[in-house]
């Protein structure tokens, strides 16, 4: 189990959409094997520019998504809260 919530990954994510896994993620919850290492490419991206805090956030992104593993899409994602 993460406690990351669901809202909090989507927000975290909403400047990072990449049109690819980022954006799979942010936009319907899903989790595949392509999340895990753009996530990780994001990570070193940002970090590499001089925002760790936005780096270590993403991180906790990144564990989130390897504590629940891959799935398919998420009924009402985008409305999820307290998840």
């Amino acid at each position: 189990m993460t406690d990351m919530a669901d809202n909090r990954v989507r927000t975290l994510l909403r400047a990072h959409q990449d049109g690819g896994a980022i954006s799979r993620l942010y936009e319907t919850g899903r989790i595949d094997e392509e999340t895990f290492p753009a996530l990780d490419l994001l990570i070193s991206k940002v970090e590499d520019g001089g925002n760790t805090p936005e780096a270590e956030r993403l991180t906790a992104v990144l564990a989130y998504t390897m504590t629940i593993g891959e799935r398919p899409d998420v009924p009402n994602w985008v409305n999820r809260t307290d998840v």
